[in-house]
């Protein structure tokens, strides 16, 4: 499996905007907390614009961490290939085992698709992390 990745610049890129977004998203629920309100009550971004951008932003942490994901390292090579692959197939299988283990025991859990991905993305960045320094 060979598919192109980013270039290595890209993932300062990803790591700003997770970062920058997760603190425009955050600070709503920071606010929230700080002013004693129930949680979701005020979204600044959707009094201001509207719900599609509120939608929009919440987005963008994903979005950054992806593009920090399929970003190259410094050094690429055939072995760096087969670690993210490693850790693409170990994701994959620790989610499917949990969320079974999850569903036997209580179907009624419903996972939205925002925690889903960013659960998976989270989990590769953890385990290649790993697997990567290990190597070293």
């Amino acid at each position: 499996m060979n598919f192109q990745v980013l270039p290595n610049w890209c993932k300062k890129l990803g790591l700003g905007l997770f970062v920058i977004a997760s603190l425009l998203t955050g600070g709503d629920a920071f606010k929230d907390g700080v002013e004693g309100v129930p949680m979701g009550t005020n979204h600044f971004f959707k009094n201001l614009y509207g719900s599609r951008l509120d939608h929009f932003l919440s987005l963008l942490p994903i979005f950054g961490l992806l593009i920090y994901m399929l970003s190259k390292e410094k050094i690429e090579d055939d072995y760096i290939k087969f670690l993210r692959l490693n850790s693409y197939q170990l994701t994959v299988i620790i989610l499917l085992v949990v969320a079974f283990i999850i569903y036997i025991f209580s179907p009624e859990i419903k996972f939205s698709l925002d925690i889903t991905l960013s659960l998976f993305i989270v989990l590769f960045l953890v385990i290649f992390y790993f697997k990567k320094n290990q190597a070293l």
